[in-house]
């Protein structure tokens, strides 16, 4: 029997356990960041509106808070309040662009169908790196100019929508544009009730995204190292492993070619090993073709030339 590669095995236990330090790292990596968004990210969104009010003799004072029900005639503006703060714990830039939009939006049938939109750019700031992100804008809706717009359309066409104009405040950071915070105001209804919306799921994608890169890339590079050294290793010592295997190799005169025969090119050398070595069978050499004679099949590997 051939003897084993004792350098193949011995690369082999060394690949597996680089690989199983590569997983505690990564392991420790992952608890320590994925799991608690706050260890990357510090945020505080202290956003919030107010209604102002058109002088009256109804209502003492001017100003109503959110969540309230308001009347629609009676608002000279919905003041929004964007106070919006990121920061990296690590201490790393923060490349971010921010956009403030409303969009009006009429529609059809109860509000199943969008028949006419119309967007607006309120404000914008553009390709900001800096270690905070920091966004304190107050912004003085004119709600009867919106109302105005809205009955102007339905007039022309002389139709009735359902209304609505989405005030978003838009953020993308580092490349991932999916944080906003989102008002909803309806229009051209007698008594409205706005809601406001936030959306931070952007933090959990940044971190999984961060998280995975670094695993995914930690795992491809070993793995890579792995499969390049060993196949490097094995390439490089053909030569080796044919010595290890001299007792069933016959160098020959004969050229590994019949008629009527089935030849079999294999393009690893260790397959043709295992054949010789699982049926008992002799090696045969023929200027470095190496081939194996079985049920009338010839199994051949051709040995390059370094």
């Amino acid at each position: 029997m051939a003897k084993k590669n004792k350098k193949i095995k011995i690369l082999t236990i060394l690949s597996i356990i680089l690989f199983a330090i590569g997983i505690l790292l990564l392991s420790k990596d992952y608890f320590n960041k994925f799991n608690s968004q706050e260890n990357i990210y510090q945020l505080k969104n202290k956003t919030y509106y107010e209604v102002t009010l058109n002088p009256n003799n109804y209502f003492s004072n001017n100003k109503i808070p959110s969540n309230k029900y308001y009347i629609a005639s009676s608002i000279k503006s919905i003041d929004i309040y964007f106070n919006y703060y990121l920061k990296n714990n690590f201490n790393e830039d923060i490349n971010y662009s921010y956009y403030i939009t409303a969009s009006l939006k009429s529609y059809a049938d109860n509000g199943t169908k969008l028949i006419w939109e119309k967007d607006f750019n309120l404000d914008s700031n553009k390709n900001i790196k800096q270690k905070e992100l920091i966004i304190n804008k107050v912004y003085n809706l004119d709600y009867q100019f919106y109302l105005n717009y809205v009955r102007s359309f339905q007039e022309y066409y002389d139709i009735k929508t359902e209304n609505y104009l989405y005030v978003k405040l838009n953020i993308k950071i580092n490349s991932t544009a999916n944080s906003y915070i989102l008002l909803t105001i309806p229009i051209n209804e007698n008594i409205i009730e706005i809601t406001m919306q936030e959306d931070n799921n952007f933090l959990n994608t940044i971190n999984q995204n961060n998280t995975l890169n670094k695993k995914e890339a930690f795992i491809i590079t070993i793995a890579i190292i792995i499969l390049v050294i060993k196949f490097n290793y094995y390439k490089d010592n053909e030569d080796d492993i044919l010595k290890n295997y001299q007792d069933i190799i016959i160098n020959t005169k004969n050229k590994p070619f019949r008629n009527n025969n089935k030849i079999i090119y294999l393009t690893n050398l260790k397959d043709l090993i295992n054949i010789a070595i699982n049926y008992n069978l002799n090696i045969f050499n023929y200027h470095n073709n190496y081939y194996i004679i079985k049920d009338n099949t010839y199994y051949i590997y051709i040995l390059k030339e370094k």
